[in-house]
């Protein structure tokens, strides 16, 4: 019978935000035990697992997150997020998928695997728009595409280059965004938010957006909770599209919440609401 207080912490590296997690739930009265992804080794059976305890993945892989996640769920392990959860928001097109099977309102897309059959159908769909990888983060590789002559240049890239699991292109309305976008904080419920500030049309605080705290008005926070229920995420960050008319669409969903850069600005204590999430979820 699994205890209360004993939790597990998968890492990549020890970053700022894992640190406060652990402080959170020792603070708690949890007895954490962390274990680097690199070293974990884990039988591909159903028997259990350490002491049966739950464990919070905090990979920073996506490969080894959802991999690790699935192989302790069967082993009868309680993981937030969930490998399902996890699967899904590390990949672009299948969160949009998700969000279009529960009617989420989001900016329009396509997937397309030929060159020319993208082209094509950026063409009849007008520009601006934007292409971006399936799976990645912090921005990389999103690039707005303005014209026939872009729309050929990004195609060859992307299929040109890599392997035959990266010729899958994502194409996306752009939306004109008021100067920042909006990203709120999902743990069981919206529990805060964030807008980030650039004169770049690309909004990562990686890319050099500056974060502030915005105060989530209750149409916001009940889209991100659908959203977060589409994918079935516990602890994610939903990221909202505002347009110049006032419309708010939903553009990504973050398994694995990053708040080292921000949480200064928007004083909003993630570590210990998601070390509550967690506990309550344990009783």
């Amino acid at each position: 019978m699994m205890r209360r207080h004993e939790v597990h912490l998968v890492y990549t590296r020890m970053r700022t935000e894992e640190r406060m997690l652990v402080d959170a739930l020792r603070g708690r009265g949890c007895s954490v035990e962390t274990h680097s992804d690199t070293d974990l080794v884990l039988p591909l059976n159903r028997e259990p697992w350490k002491d049966g305890g739950p464990v919070l993945m905090r990979s920073m892989s996506f490969t080894r997150a959802r991999y690790l996640s699935a192989i302790l769920e069967v082993k009868g392990t309680r993981v937030f997020n969930t490998a399902r959860s996890i699967a899904t928001c590390g990949d672009k097109a299948l969160t949009t998928l998700a969000l279009a099977e529960h009617d989420v309102p989001m900016p329009w897309s396509f997937l397309g695997f030929e060159q020319d059959a993208c082209v094509a159908e950026m063409e009849q769909r007008g520009y601006p728009c934007v292409t971006k990888p399936v799976q990645g983060s912090w921005g990389r590789m999103v690039a707005r595409v303005d014209n026939k002559h872009a729309a050929e240049g990004m195609m060859s890239m992307r299929f040109e280059m890599g392997g035959a699991q990266d010729h899958v292109a994502l194409v996306q309305q752009y939306i004109d965004k008021p100067g920042y976008d909006l990203r709120v904080y999902v743990i069981g419920g919206a529990v805060g938010g964030m807008r980030r500030r650039s004169e770049h049309w690309v909004t990562n605080t990686a890319r050099g957006a500056v974060p502030e705290r915005y105060e989530v008005p209750a149409s916001h926070a009940k889209l991100a909770e659908r959203a977060a229920k589409a994918v079935g995420g516990e602890m994610v960050a939903v990221d909202l599209l505002e347009t110049r008319q006032g419309e708010i669409l939903v553009n990504e969903i973050n398994h694995c919440v990053e708040f080292a850069r921000s949480i200064e600005f928007t004083g909003i204590p993630l570590p210990e609401l998601m070390a509550d999430y967690l506990v309550e979820t344990m009783r």
